[in-house]
């Protein structure tokens, strides 16, 4: 850690000084956000005190009473926000306003960059844990003075959100944090305290701590509480309006869609617990961040305890917000106690049951709804069945897919297994990340021509849960481009190889002897109806999605030799059989091989070679 002075300049974080450019410079339809996020980060710093202080109660410093204070000056152009929570060390200024060290910051920031033209808005600012710096989308300058709890000294920290900062020491005796923002020309509207009366109740009415505010440019007026302050998952649900709901939801998830559905129940019995979550309607930025970190906020008793109970909920719920307040966890639980206590594992069971069914409840009552809900998180939920768990067969009654008869509608696996004929024996489905050709692939042929249905996979997590699950019910899932599958109908002339072409054969056996060490086999197919070959996985080696889909994780990963299938009843394949004596075997050999990977959606390793190859055949 840098080793800071009694004053010195410091540098932002290359980071910092991008995200701060962005939003200092930027028109965005929801500035008031600003406020939301400071007066959030008060009330986690007020909650991690009043935590901390159960164990050390000298921390408290004889002032038991949490506090955030709004204050407006229009004759000065400041706006005050002041807390008496944990407050911050000379350290923990430098690395929480000087320093990002989050993984979803860079996505965020160029997220934020790419929609600036679009005027939209950065209300998920909060969600990466930069909601400080939305306050320079209003003040050109922004000081903060802190002293932690516990500790004698105390800084100032300011800047005007440039390139730069600066540290000293402070004079304040108090515990907490003072952020006083100088207000820029354009923002006059936040100098007003009814707009700031209507953004507090907007966002931050059911803070638990009170929210005071106060026009210190008038002589006689008092502070005035502007928030509720009672947790609204403690109220009866006959009392709250399903605008109140959606706006908790929005201030504890940082979202700015309605959630699909509200969850509040209170849990009774052998153990005791109110739940208030939420099923949102829209993808948050950092659904995908390789953390995996839950949105459950924990309390005991009204009192917050954790919003990092890892096991709280199964990280493949990690989507669903919302708060959990517990009657039978001690107050004085540390936090790595957490991760082992048998409360905690009752009440994610619970909670996760409850989901579950609500899932399934919304798909009885509202398919459209759930289909909204399933293209934003199916992918997660997915998740579910690649882990070891007790809910593979709840996850699997879920599931809906696209598929090949009818491209537009999604089918749960039940509605597939109605599908099929008495005879078909496995689930067959297609993986495949490219959904835009997913239909036009040589691989769905056979089966389109005879009718026979084909599951659409096009989630990456789809190759991996399949590794785990098998079979659903008596049907094992079987892919098409992976070993060998036998759609001819035995009874139709039609259908029939004929295994004593000798022209075919020739070809066959020229291109196991030009591509041996490219390829694993050549095959007679009996997949293909129209495209004149293709490349198949070996029933025992990877899936092609899965080789795709490691080559974009690791572009080290080496091609696996396929299987290559010939079409002896197409036109191209008939003639070239017929002219092997005149053409050069390498040549076609190669330039069909180089067919069939742009067939199968792949680049060909020599363009050139495929040209000059193409020409002569062509010539010929």
């Amino acid at each position: 850690m840098t080793k800071i002075n009694k004053k010195e300049k410091l540098d932002f974080q290359a980071e910092v000084s991008r995200l701060l450019d962005i939003v200092a410079n930027s028109l965005y339809s929801e500035r008031e956000i600003f406020l939301r996020e400071l007066i959030s980060n008060s009330a986690d710093a007020c909650e991690k005190l009043r935590y901390l202080s159960i164990s050390n109660e000298k921390l408290l410093d004889k002032e038991k009473d949490f506090k955030i204070n709004i204050k407006i000056s229009k004759k000065n152009r400041k706006i005050i926000v002041e807390d008496n929570g944990i407050g911050m060390s000379k350290n923990e200024l430098v690395e929480n306003l000087g320093t990002i060290a989050r993984s979803g910051t860079t996505k965020f920031i160029e997220s934020i960059k790419e929609n600036k033209e679009k005027n939209d808005n950065i209300s998920a600012i909060g969600q990466f844990g930069v909601g400080f710096y939305s306050s320079y989308m209003v003040a050109n300058n922004v000081t903060v003075e802190t002293k932690k709890a516990g500790e004698k000294e105390s800084w100032i920290w300011k800047s005007d959100g440039k390139s730069n900062y600066t540290i000293e020491e402070s004079k304040k005796e108090k515990k907490g944090t003072i952020i006083e923002l100088s207000i820029k020309k354009d923002s006059d509207e936040f100098l007003d305290s009814y707009r700031l009366r209507s953004i507090i109740s907007k966002y931050s009415n059911y803070i638990t701590f009170p929210i005071t505010l106060h026009d210190i440019d008038e002589k006689d007026s008092k502070s005035e509480q502007i928030n509720e302050g009672e947790p609204l998952w403690l109220k009866d649900k006959k009392s709250i309006k399903n605008d109140e709901y959606n706006q908790f939801y929005k201030n504890i998830s940082f979202n700015f869609d309605d959630p699909i559905k509200t969850i509040h129940y209170k849990a009774e019995g052998v153990i005791n617990y109110t739940s208030l979550l939420y099923i949102p309607t829209n993808q948050s930025l950092d659904l995908f961040n390789p953390d995996r970190k839950n949105k459950i906020k924990l309390y005991v008793q009204k009192v917050f305890i954790s919003d990092e109970c890892e096991n709280i909920i199964p990280n493949w719920l990690r989507f669903i917000p919302g708060i959990i307040d517990s009657e039978d966890i001690s107050l004085n639980i540390s936090r790595e106690m957490l991760q082992n206590n048998p409360v905690i594992s009752k009440i994610k069971k619970g909670v996760t049951n409850k989901i579950i069914n609500e899932l399934k409840s919304l798909l009885d009552k509202d398919f459209d709804k759930f289909i909204i809900f399933w293209q934003n998180f199916g992918a997660v939920i997915k998740e579910g069945l690649y882990e070891n768990n007790e809910y593979h067969d709840e996850i699997l009654k879920i599931l809906h897919f696209k598929y090949s008869l009818d491209d537009n509608k999604w089918i749960s696996l039940d509605e597939y297994l109605k599908s099929i004929k008495s005879d078909q024996k496995e689930i067959y489905y297609f993986a495949n990340i490219d959904k835009e050709n997913l239909k036009r692939s040589p691989q769905l042929e056979a089966f389109i021509d005879k009718k026979i249905p084909v599951i659409f996979m096009t989630d990456p997590v789809d190759e991996f849960w399949l590794q785990n699950i098998n079979k659903y019910k008596d049907k094992e899932f079987k892919s098409i481009t992976k070993g060998s599958i036998n759609l001819q109908d035995p009874k139709n002339n039609a259908d029939k190889i004929h295994k004593n072409n000798n022209e075919i054969n020739n070809l066959v056996n020229i291109l196991k002897v030009e591509l041996k060490n490219k390829i694993k086999d050549v095959r007679i197919s009996k997949r293909l109806t129209k495209s004149p070959l293709i490349l198949i996985a070996d029933e025992d080696g990877i899936d092609i999605n899965m080789e795709k889909i490691m080559k974009m994780q690791n572009k080290s990963v080496e091609d696996s030799k396929k299987i290559l299938e010939i079409n002896p009843n197409h036109s191209m394949i008939k003639k070239l059989s017929k002219s092997l004596d005149k053409l050069n075997h390498k040549k076609v050999s190669n330039l069909l091989l180089d067919n069939a990977y742009i067939l199968d959606g792949n680049i060909v390793k020599n363009p050139s070679e495929f040209i000059e190859n193409l020409t002569e055949i062509f010539v010929k």
